[in-house]
Formats: C-alpha cells, structure tokens, sequence
C-alpha cells in the first residue's frame, strides 16, 4: 500500500476520493459544517463502506492517518465489536442526523457542528445505550426544568442540561472513585470554592439546587477562561483546566478539534457525547427512544425550612410515606436527618400535597421518641487521597485547599517525601 518514495498507492486514495463524492446528497451548508473526518459515519451506502474497512486493515500507516484526524471512534467496539457496515447503514439515517444538528446548531450558542466523532457516539448511544437514555428520559422531567431555570437566568446555553446526564446519570446520589459527589459530580476541593457546604451532615454536592446554582457559576467562569470557547470550557470542567491547557500546548492549537486527541480518553469523548445526547433528546423518535422510570415532576414539590432537627422516619411517619421517599427527595442529607438547628435551619422537600398534612402531624411527629434524634455537633469529613505520578505536597493541598503543614500533621509525616501510591487521609474543613 505505499510506495518506495514513501507515498500512498492508487487504491487508498481512490477509496477516499469515492467517499467524499459520497457525501453529494448533503446540501451546501452541511457540507461545508461536516469535514473530511466524518465522512465514515455519513455513508448510508455499503458499497463503499465495506472498501473503506479493507483499506484500514491493510494499510496501517492510512489507519493511523485516520484514528488521528479522528474519522474513527475512540471507542474501537464501535467499529470491530460486532457493529457492521450494514448496521450502520440500517440504524442511522446519516444524513437526516446531520441535517439535524445544522437545524438544532442555529438555536444555542453551542458548537453543534456534526463532526465525525459526534457521529460516532450517536451511533455507540443508540447501539449500546438505549434502556440508559430511556431511563434518562424518564427522570429528565424531574430535573431539567430545574437546570433549565437556573441556565436561563445565569444567561447560560440550555442544552449545558445535559451535562448531569453525562457526569452522573441523573443520580444526586452517585460518587465516583476520585470522589466526585452529585448531579454535577464536584469534587470536594471545587464544591467548596463555589461556597457548598460539606460537612458531617450536609452535602450540597448532592442538592439539586445548591450544585446547579454553583455549577452555573462555574461553567460561567471556565467560559470566560477559554475565552468564549464552549468546547474548551466544557472540556476543562470534565478533566480540569490543568489537563486541557498541556492539552492545547502539545497540539499547538486552541482548536478543540485539534486538542481532542491530547485530551484524556474520557474527555476526548465528552464533547461529542454531549453534542450526541442533544441530538438524541430532541429527536427520540428517530433513535427509537422510550422513556422509562419516570420521576416526579418538580412543579409537584416543595419546600418548608426547619429550624429544629428532624429526622426521616419523623418526617415519614408524619406524611404516612416510606422513609426511602423522603431520602429520594432529599439526598443532601447524609445521616436521614434534617439538621434544623445549624446554620440558621435547613430546607425539607415534599410533595405539594403533602405540606399541610405534614404540619398538621409535625408536633405529634416531633414527639414521637424524640430522645433518638441525635445532638448534631460537627466534625470534619476524612477523606483519602492517593498519591500519583508527579505528585507533591504543595500540588495536594493546594488541590485540597488546605496547607502543606496539615497534610503533614495528619499523616504523621515529616518531611515531603511522598511516594506513588501512598494513601494520605485529608480532613475537610468542617464549616
């Protein structure tokens, strides 16, 4: 496949030449907003397809040249794990998702360009992720009028929505391994710098209120730090701003586009994800998407401050529910108490219908073995951290927003010699 001088033969670049003339059917606008790279998913004709892959096979250095200019999915079971050229060709009308995302790309400031690699996840959600996307669906009317209101009035794009379907699965509750807590999975040192309280009792990481409002304040901020660039934003709110600036000084380029491929996997395929699920959401019929498990809506809710500690099953026995309901609608609690009495009291959230009974039942409620509600007294959160390459002391707590003295002091280390995979225990500023 390549000649002595180094050049590739006849046959690879004659199959590139066929499918690009394969791209005819797309009108003058969708040409011109889908480049080269995504040619691959735009083919609804075998005939060239199935060229394309021998090509690949047998040419490593033109496979290369394409997984770099990103034709061709980071996720590789899209392409080899039982996902054939007619698949593709039966599942997904190429064109019409193209046309598509031009239309939706005129409606929000957001990039919605249909590159290749958006093409690629559009096809791995449908293939893979149908019964996900559905139950997303499902809890969407629950949540998103939420984000909605709180985007709008930080003057933010809409679809930015989506977002918590990608971080957590809709899911207050979920915590990954790196410890990243909620809807928009902070970590502890950023929840923090956006003003959440986190402490032995509360963590409002998990409280769809409080963590949208400081999402919206930092997504405002990456923003504004990538100067207007959405993409590179939302990149930097996935992996950190550290990851995406060597990013962009590797590749030369400020160009996410260019950047992906010096991004870390997850977040080389975050973008088109994100762009992929806005596509999916606003035309579920074209998937074949049924939403499932459906959530309240929030227009059903609302919310009475308490100024004294009540505890779940107080709160359950009064309205005649299952304390597990009253834990759904208020994950930020950690202990299934409400801590009233800290802070000036705490929020409780219920079902509309469900207010007046419950004042009516509270003093009775209240009463009923009142001596098993704990003394709330405040004590700092421990979490563990473990040490990677390249790690320093003054890299942790700066990440942690402590000192390098107290890492010191609660590890029983002294001096800064640290090693890979060493654990250090970090106490969280109670207040």
């Amino acid at each position: 496949m390549r000649t002595a001088k180094g050049r590739f033969t006849l046959s690879a670049w004659s199959t590139l030449l066929l499918i690009c003339l394969a791209t005819a059917p797309l009108d003058a606008e969708a040409r011109s907003l889908c480049p080269l790279d995504s040619v691959v998913s735009e083919l609804d004709s075998t005939s060239f397809l199935d060229p394309l892959f021998l090509a690949a096979q047998a040419d490593s250095m033109w496979l290369a040249w394409c997984a770099e200019a990103h034709c061709m999915s980071t996720d590789s079971a899209i392409w080899y794990a039982g996902t054939s050229s007619h698949a593709l060709s039966r599942d997904l009308d190429t064109a019409a998702v193209v046309q598509a995302l031009i239309d939706l790309n005129k409606r929000t400031p957001l990039d919605l360009s249909p590159h290749g690699a958006v093409l690629d996840r559009v096809v791995f959600m449908m293939r893979n992720r149908p019964r996900f996307l559905g139950k997303m669906m499902g809890r969407s009317a629950h949540y998103f009028p939420l984000f909605e209101e709180a985007l709008d009035r930080h003057n933010l794009p809409l679809e930015l929505k989506y977002l918590p379907v990608l971080e957590s699965g809709l899911n207050p509750l979920a915590r990954s391994g790196a410890g990243a807590t909620g809807l928009w999975q902070f970590m502890y040192a950023t929840g923090s710098s956006q003003n959440l309280s986190i402490n032995s009792w509360v963590d409002e990481r998990r409280d769809p209120h409080a963590s949208t409002e400081a999402a919206c304040r930092f997504l405002k901020r990456l923003h504004k730090m990538y100067d207007g660039d959405w993409h590179l934003a939302l990149a930097a709110y996935n992996a950190g701003s550290g990851n995406v600036n060597k990013a962009i000084r590797r590749s030369g380029s400020r160009d996410f586009w260019k950047v992906r491929r010096f991004l870390p996997r997850e977040t080389a395929k975050y973008v088109p994800s994100l762009i992929a699920l806005v596509y999916l959401f606003e035309h579920p019929m074209d998937a074949g998407l049924v939403p499932s498990d459906p959530l309240a809506p929030r227009f059903a809710l609302d919310t009475l401050m308490l100024r004294r500690n009540v505890r779940f099953d107080q709160v359950a026995r009064a309205m005649g529910r299952p304390e597990s309901e009253v834990a759904q609608l208020n994950p930020q609690y950690r202990k299934a108490l409400i801590p009233g009495e800290i802070d000036g009291g705490w929020p409780l959230v219920l079902y509309v219908d469900d207010i007046g009974p419950f004042l009516d039942a509270l003093p009775e409620a209240l009463e009923w073995e009142a001596d098993k509600t704990p003394k709330v007294n405040f004590e700092p959160e421990v979490s563990v951290y473990r040490v990677r390459s390249g790690d320093v002391l003054g890299s942790i707590a700066r990440k942690h927003g402590v000192s390098v003295r107290e890492l010191r002091s609660w590890n029983g280390l002294r001096g800064d010699m640290i090693r890979v995979g060493q654990k250090l225990y970090i106490h969280a500023d109670p207040r």
